[in-house]
């Protein structure tokens, strides 16, 4: 078996921390902006299909863009100033993370749009009661 189930287990748990460890560093001054342009260029990369596998080759068309995208990403935090990679991850660790912070404040963007539009819809539709 090319993988073993622990390490799938693994992946699977540390996906999310570390896809949200490279939005906080993204989102950081600190870090150079060429590394920044690397992994934005290595992403646009991987969803070219100019440079792709044939999809008809089953699992391996998918799996060079998956790769690619895992080595950019790792390589991304890799070169990251290591004490910015420490503070967002503990950051991240205590839910306080640039990105728990956009979640939020897009969440309540959200439920304050979703409101607006539904006192909106109610103002219409007393108005056409009264037109009625």
């Amino acid at each position: 078996m090319l993988f073993s189930l622990g390490l799938l287990r693994r992946i699977a748990r540390e996906l999310p921390r570390y896809g949200k460890l490279t939005y906080c560093l993204y989102r950081d001054p600190r870090v150079p902006q060429r590394n920044k342009l690397a992994l934005a260029a290595a992403m646009a990369l991987s969803l070219n299909a100019v440079v792709d596998v044939p999809l008809r080759l089953p699992v391996f068309g998918e799996m060079d863009a998956v790769a690619l995208t895992v080595l950019a990403v790792r390589l991304f935090v890799e070169k990251a100033p290591k004490d910015v990679v420490a503070e967002h991850q503990e950051r991240i660790a205590l839910g306080t993370s640039v990105f728990d912070q956009d979640l939020r404040n897009s969440r309540e963007g959200l439920r304050g749009r979703l409101k607006e539009l539904r006192e909106r819809g109610l103002a219409v539709a007393r108005s056409r009661r009264r037109m009625a």
